[in-house]
């Protein structure tokens, strides 16, 4: 765009420039060019400095004024070489000065230079303002098999820069579920839904005075800097305001999602803000002229990983001690907790953000005031998550495959089985369903989505898991036909249940004698188990599986003790079980033992009798205080002659508990053993 009031000028530099390719549009003073540059949002603007009205000073600081404008070049036109005129537009934001008079050459010089420069500085900036395609797929890896997701700065990060110190408010927010999305949406579409999001997502900062800093795949990072023009309450304020309008964004995004992929099973669009305060390191990244910089420090990751615990606490918008103390009394906040947070030592107390008292919460969905870097950005970044989510699908897929088939009929293969379909996942491990090679049976194929080279700890509670049942022989116990590594993959080949687990069965109260022979199944299981050596410790229906003839047999040994080795040895105030099955000492953190197990078991029979848990609660704390110390519940009157079993098998004290599965077995027979006197008494006289 050329800007310049003498009309011979004018029509000189347009058409010299329009001669060699470009584009150009002009205007005749100051006013019509900051109009025109508005609405056509040129690559660079050539501007004399004396004009009437409005000379070339101020057209440029009221151009850097403006967020879509302020990195565009700005060359000087001057017939004046004055070092004071020069160094006041390089103040404001100048990038060049071309004198007058000035010839053909040294104007494309001038123009190619300043557009080459401007293109490597928008580069260096996107690719700051995006992760790399190998941080993206660690990330989506991490997702996949439950790893720790690596920090959102990196160290190499931290070693090459140099910044300021100074306090901010740090905003983290990604999307719930992303993992799911990302299986069941092609490339194209995930990149679509991201970009779609993204750039909504980016409103409500920009409208709250925040900056975007880094796209990380499905998650952005903003930074609200403290500065004397905008203190720390302020700035704290607006990072709430906008994490409040983000979670607004995403709740209207839904129906966008909704409508693009109906009938595709997507998990509902949901996300999780972390927002914390306190010192950061503000390094710039934009070029000469541009006002952009990036963050880094411990309150960046304090962010990210509040963002992490949104899921989990269910509260949309988490923020900690520190931005709510700083924030004021605007915040309108819900429950608290304290959180030790991954990779630190001292609890952080957290709160969950419900609104504000004074402000309307922000989402302005325009695009307007997005700078060219920051839309290049989005896209670099919506491409470059999709394909790093589709590889580290696909590097699972390798994982669990003895080569790469590329072959679309050729099914994924492991070792000598051919994998048909996921059954189920879990925090260190996948479960599918496979078909082996030799006789064409169908099999549950488990593997463990940790490498030799990873926790060692995690691999060696798969190998032993795979070694304690492989030594038992028991008609209530899951078969293992095969186990062992291929490609570095540790897999288990087991027994296939269609018929699912027990949990499939207990949908309401079962009657008596199908209840008491389901528990005598379970009771021989344990016995077996126990007589091994060997603690479950997480008895659950899901973990009793049903044959095709209606028989159960005990699966999952993952968290179990081997008391006759010392590798399984528990830390002191480790806890394993599920909460709604877990034994008083569970609970508690202390010594397990055999009668563990039959806690757990009591558990699964009052609930098999009655069609209930006999505890609910509504926290995890409370529901363990119950375990610890609320008496055994009754049974309804139907059942009364159980009572007796649920109170041995759940008596808070292990020693108060029956001694051993045997002696469950043999209360079961006396009960039996009543209710056959029972109707013998009250059967007609021959």
């Amino acid at each position: 765009m050329v800007i310049e009031d003498e009309a011979g000028i004018r029509m000189t530099l347009s058409m010299m420039l329009k001669a060699e390719g470009f584009e150009t549009a002009v205007a005749d003073n100051g006013r019509a060019g900051i109009d025109a540059a508005r609405a056509a949002t040129p690559d660079l603007i050539l501007c004399d400095i004396n004009m009437p009205e409005m000379n070339g000073f101020e057209v440029l600081e009221q151009l850097r004024k403006d967020p879509a404008l302020a990195a565009t070049p700005f060359v000087f036109l001057t017939a004046r070489v004055d070092r004071g005129d020069m160094r006041r537009g390089m103040n404001l934001g100048a990038d060049d000065y071309l004198t007058k008079p000035f010839t053909r050459d040294e104007l494309l010089e001038t123009v190619t230079a300043r557009l080459k420069k401007d293109e490597i500085s928008r580069e260096a900036l996107t690719n700051q303002l995006i992760a790399s395609n190998t941080a993206l797929q660690q990330r989506f890896r991490s997702n996949l098999s439950g790893e720790e997701r690596p920090s959102v700065i990196e160290d190499d990060e931290l070693a090459s820069v140099e910044g300021t110190a100074s306090e901010a408010t740090v905003l983290f927010a990604d999307i719930r579920n992303f993992t799911t999305i990302s299986e069941r949406l092609s490339a194209p579409e995930i990149a679509e839904l991201l970009n779609a999001y993204l750039e909504r997502a980016c409103q409500p900062i920009i409208a709250c005075g925040g900056s975007v800093v880094k796209f990380i795949g499905d998650g952005i990072m903003a930074v609200f800097p403290h500065t004397e023009m905008r203190p720390r309450e302020k700035q704290a304020l607006q990072a709430v305001h906008a994490g409040l309008g983000l979670s607004f964004v995403a709740d209207h995004f839904r129906a966008w999602v909704s409508e693009r992929h109906p009938n595709r099973d997507l998990p509902e669009f949901a996300i999780g803000v972390g927002i914390h305060t306190g010192e950061v390191t503000l390094c710039r990244v934009g070029g000469q002229g541009q006002q952009d910089f990036t963050a880094i420090g411990d309150t960046v990751n304090i962010a990210a990983r509040l963002e992490e615990q949104t899921k989990e606490l269910g509260w949309p918008v988490v923020a900690s001690e520190a931005t709510i103390a700083a924030a004021g009394s605007s915040i309108a906040h819900g429950a608290s907790c304290s959180l030790i947070l991954r990779g630190r030592s001292h609890a952080i107390t957290v709160y969950e953000v419900t609104g504000l008292t004074t402000l309307t919460i922000t989402a302005d969905r325009s695009t307007g005031g997005l700078s060219a870097s920051m839309l290049e950005a989005l896209t670099a970044n919506a491409n470059g998550a999709a394909n790093a989510a589709k590889g580290a699908l696909r590097d699972m897929l390798k994982a669990v495959s003895d080569k790469t088939d590329t072959g679309e009929s050729k099914p994924t293969r492991i070792g000598n089985y051919h994998i048909i379909e996921k059954l189920g996942e879990g925090a260190t491990s996948t479960v599918y369903l496979a078909e082996r090679e030799s006789d064409q049976e169908q099999i549950a194929l488990k593997i463990l989505n940790s490498r030799p080279g990873d926790d060692p700890d995690v691999i060696q509670r798969f190998v032993q898991e795979a070694a304690m049942i492989s030594r038992i022989g028991h008609t209530n116990i899951v078969r293992i036909f095969d186990h062992g590594f291929a490609e570095d993959c540790a897999y288990i080949a087991m027994e296939y249940f269609p018929r699912g687990s027990l949990t499939q069965v207990v949908g309401g109260a079962l009657p008596k004698r199908q209840a008491l022979s389901l528990l005598a199944q379970a009771a021989s299981a344990l016995g077996e188990i126990h007589r091994n050596g060997i603690v479950h410790r997480d008895v659950k229906p899901s973990n009793f599986m049903v044959r095709e003839d209606g028989v159960i047999a005990l699966a999952d040994f993952g968290v179990a003790k081997d008391l006759t080795t010392d590798v399984t040895r528990t830390q002191a105030g480790l806890s394993f079980g599920s909460p709604y099955y877990m034994s008083p000492e569970q609970a508690m953190g202390t010594e397990t033992d055999a009668r563990s197990d039959l806690y757990s078991l009591g558990v699964i029979f009052y609930e098999m009798l009655t069609g209930r848990r006999p505890y609910e609660a509504d926290s995890l704390h409370e529901l363990m205080q119950k375990h610890v110390e609320a008496p055994p519940p009754k049974l309804p009157p139907e059942v009364a002659d159980c009572q007796e079993i649920v109170d041995g098998l759940m008596a808070k004290a292990p020693a108060s508990r029956y001694s051993s599965a045997d002696a469950v077995l043999d209360a079961i027979d006396t009960v039996w053993t009543r209710a056959a006197l029972a109707a013998a008494r009250q059967s007609p006289q021959a």
